[in-house]
C-alpha cells in the first residue's frame, strides 16, 4: 500500500509552462482524501518551488535544492545540508578556466557572480534555465538573483545550498565533472543538458527522501516517486513501491525507473496516481 508520492516539479508536475494541470491538482486533492501524503522534491529553492503549488491550491511539504533543504506545508525548516565555503572555493577553482554561469542557492535567495551581460545571453539563448523558458521572461528571472562578487560571496555569512554551473558546451561541462566528481564530499547531478547541480553528498533527493519517510515513519515499499532528469535517479534508483519516469524523462531515467507514464504536458504525475493507488485495479 502506498503512503507516501513524491514528485520531482519541472519536467514532472509542472507543464512546460510551470503550471500544475487541473488533472494533476486533482489527484493530488484525491491522495489528501485517503490520508496518502504529497511531497514535492525539487532542485528549486523553497521560494521557487512554494509558488506554483500555492497557485495551484496545493498545502504539501517541500524537498527542495535537491535534498538540501526540507520545509513543512508551513514553511518551517525541518532539514538542512549546506555546501562549505572551502568547498565552494575549490569548486571555483575548477571551472575558473572555463566562462562558466554560477548559480548560488542560499537562504535569501539566489545569487549570480556573472556579468548582466553574460546572464542574459545565457537566459535568452535558452542555456539557462530552459526548463522555464515558456513560464518566465528575462525580467522576471533576473529580478529574482543578486549580483555579487566571488569575494563577497565568500565572505558573506548566509549559507550555500546549492550551486549550478551552466555552459552552452556539453563537452567543457563533461570535462569540467571529471574533475568536480573527484572531489570529497560533493554530489554532481544535472537537471537539463547545460547544468552541472552541485551539492554537499547528504543533500540528494533519495537521501532527503528517505529520511523524510523514516521521520513519517514510512517503509521505502510504501513511496511512489516519480521524476525526468538526472538529479531525480538518487530516489528512482531507491527500492521503493514504485519508482516512475516520465514519458519525457532522459533516457538513462527510463532505464533505471520501473515504470513508465505519460508526458508532463499530458497530466503523467495524475495517470500514474490513478493507476497505481486510485483505481479499482491498484485497491484491489
Amino acid at each position: 500500500m502506498i503512503r507516501l508520492v513524491a514528485s520531482d516539479m519541472d519536467g514532472t508536475l509542472l507543464n512546460p509552462w510551470g503550471k500544475i494541470s487541473p488533472l494533476n491538482i486533482a489527484a493530488i486533492e484525491a491522495l489528501r482524501r485517503k490520508n496518502i501524503k504529497f511531497v514535492v522534491c525539487t532542485g528549486r529553492g523553497y521560494t521557487d518551488a512554494s509558488l506554483p503549488l500555492k497557485e495551484a491550491g496545493i498545502s504539501c511539504d517541500i524537498i527542495c535544492m535537491n535534498g538540501a533543504g526540507v520545509f513543512d506545508s508551513s514553511g518551517n525548516q525541518l532539514r538542512k545540508q549546506t555546501m562549505s565555503k572551502n568547498q565552494i572555493r575549490r569548486i571555483l577553482d575548477i571551472c575558473r578556466s572555463f566562462p562558466v554561469l554560477y548559480d548560488f542557492m542560499t537562504e535569501s535567495g539566489s545569487y549570480t557572480t556573472s556579468d548582466m551581460e553574460t546572464f542574459r545571453k545565457y537566459f535568452e539563448d535558452g542555456t539557462f534555465l530552459p526548463m522555464v523558458s515558456k513560464e518566465h521572461t528575462y525580467e522576471t528571472i533576473v529580478r529574482r538573483f543578486q549580483f555579487t562578487t566571488e569575494e563577497a560571496l565568500l565572505n558573506s555569512p548566509f549559507d550555500i545550498y546549492k550551486m549550478s554551473v551552466v555552459h552552452g558546451n556539453q563537452e567543457i561541462l563533461k570535462h569540467l565533472r571529471l574533475f568536480l566528481e573527484q572531489e570529497e564530499s560533493l554530489s554532481v547531478a544535472s537537471s537539463d543538458l547545460y547544468n552541472l547541480e552541485l551539492t554537499h553528498t547528504g543533500a540528494q533527493k533519495g537521501t532527503a527522501l528517505l529520511e523524510y519517510a523514516q521521520n513519517a515513519g514510512i517503509h521505502p515499499k510504501e513511496i511512489l516517486a516519480v521524476g525526468d532528469s538526472e538529479n531525480d535517479l538518487s530516489m528512482l534508483m531507491l527500492p521503493l513501491g514504485y519508482t516512475v519516469a516520465m514519458a519525457n524523462a532522459s533516457e538513462a531515467v527510463k532505464r533505471k525507473a520501473r515504470l513508465m507514464t505519460r508526458s508532463n504536458n499530458a497530466d503523467g504525475v495524475a495517470a500514474a496516481i490513478e493507476a497505481l493507488i486510485l483505481s479499482d485495479a491498484a485497491a484491489g
